[in-house]
């Protein structure tokens, strides 16, 4: 299906791109922004401020030359900022409509491109943007979604970790998966306790973001508190004294969307070796 429209709309460019400088078959707004549309949908939602568009576009000069060939972007919608800019064409589209606009390829590019304007571009250069609009979310819908796939990702990730290091386990509710790699003895420590531990975290790929073996200096922290990630919480309370685990936290248990400095980035699944050495 998706095949088959790519096709249709490859077609209408064409028949879009024919017009002559001159701008016939297009009309005009105030601001200057020639439009044609070649398909409408009378009954689609408008895009809001604010909102996810997702567009396939393709960019042009007016001599015909491809700038930019036919791709699938993202872009927030916001109010134009010149005469004739392409967001004023974007807030005449409805989902699902497909259309070119014409506009003034210099303050496209000064506005959009860092103020970096191709040798080209001359003062009456245009460009011509065909448009079809694929998608309209609120920022919020456009944030669980990639919050939702970030996370369906992660578990492929994890799991071809687990299986490139032959190590087997089932996570836990949370997600968390616990290998004991060396059994303590006594009793497990429970919330309050002070716990003391050496550990070495690692990326999936092998980077490793911090160690106190590195320091020789173990590190000490109070289980249950909210002294360190949600992950640790959970992992080292199933540990008991002199016992060492690898334990691979998916980023809710971890540094979540946000990463940590410049090492973990958003949604990173992480590796931690861990010994706990004493607690009380």
């Amino acid at each position: 299906m998706k095949k088959a429209f790519t096709i249709a709309w490859i077609g209408l460019l064409c028949w879009g791109m024919t017009a002559c400088n001159d701008h016939k078959g297009f009309k005009k707004t105030e601001n200057g922004l020639y439009y044609r549309f070649h398909t409408q949908n009378i009954n689609g939602n408008t895009p809001q401020s604010g909102d996810v568009l997702t567009l396939f576009l393709e960019m042009r000069t007016d001599n015909d030359s491809v700038i930019q060939s036919g791709r699938e972007i993202q872009t927030m919608m916001q109010p134009a900022k010149f005469a004739g800019d392409i967001y004023e064409g974007l807030q005449l589209m409805r989902l699902g409509d497909s259309a070119t606009f014409i506009l003034p390829a210099k303050a496209y590019f000064e506005t959009y491109n860092y103020g970096n304007v191709p040798a080209f571009v001359k003062k009456k250069t245009m460009l011509y943007l065909t448009v079809c609009l694929h998608n309209i979310q609120t920022f919020e819908e456009y944030k669980a979604q990639q919050m939702q796939e970030s996370l369906a990702k992660e578990k492929e990730l994890i799991q071809a970790y687990l299986e490139s290091k032959n190590l087997q386990a089932e996570p836990t509710a949370s997600g968390l998966y616990y290998i004991e790699t060396k059994a303590g003895k006594g009793k497990h420590p429970v919330k309050g306790m002070s716990c003391t531990v050496h550990y070495r975290g690692m990326l999936l790929d092998g980077t490793v973001f911090d160690a106190s073996y590195n320091r020789n200096k173990p590190f000490t922290f109070e289980l249950g508190m909210g002294q360190v990630i949600a992950g640790w919480d959970e992992g080292i309370a199933l540990m008991k004294k002199g016992g060492k685990a690898t334990l691979v936290l998916p980023s809710a248990i971890a540094y979540g969307e946000r990463g940590a400095g410049d090492i973990i980035p958003p949604f990173s699944p992480l590796v931690f070796e861990v010994e706990l050495l004493d607690f009380h």
